[in-house]
Formats: C-alpha cells, structure tokens, sequence
C-alpha cells in the first residue's frame, strides 16, 4: 500500500470491496463475505456448489488509483471496473484464468 504524497484512507478500501461484494452477491452462482484479518478488509468469494474453493480480493492504491488485487497482491483490475473483476471470479473459481 503505497500513497506516495496522497494519504490513503482506509475507508476508500472498504467503499470499493464493498461495491465488489454487491456485485459478486448478485451472481447466483457465486457467495461471498466481507472479511477482515489483521486489521486488513478481505472480499472472501466461493462458487456456489463448487468445491469449496475460495479466492480472496483485496483493494490497494497502485499506480495513483485504487486497484482490485489478488490477496497476494497481484492487480486485477481498477476499482470502476467492478463487473470486469466478477468475471474474472467467475472464470477463475470455474477452473483457470
């Protein structure tokens, strides 16, 4: 998480995980919760009647804008991209990228 001269507010990260988790709720096919470990918030997201499999998504200000993430960090996606992430979860708890 790296601001550079901006502060970074931690609230901005829970507003944008929580559009993604409205988004993702909306799927039929796919479940999920906002979570926080350690003082980070999480987006925990499984597929409905999968294997129990789960990704985690979180939210960082990369490159001077606020990006979706892998919980090891790597991007998915900017933030206004919500819909772009949910198919990327989709694709990805159906087997692969």
């Amino acid at each position: 998480m790296s601001a550079g001269k901006h502060a970074v507010l931690p609230n901005e990260r829970v507003v944008h995980l929580g559009a993604l988790r409205d988004a993702v709720d909306a799927r039929r096919e796919l479940a999920c919760g906002l979570i926080e470990r350690r003082g980070v918030t999480w987006v925990s997201v499984v597929r409905v009647g999968g294997s129990g499999r789960l990704v985690e998504v979180g939210c960082d200000y990369v490159r001077a804008a606020w990006w979706f993430t892998w919980s090891d960090g790597r991007p998915i996606a900017p933030v206004r991209n919500v819909e772009g992430v949910v198919a990327v979860l989709v694709r990805e708890l159906a087997g692969g990228r």
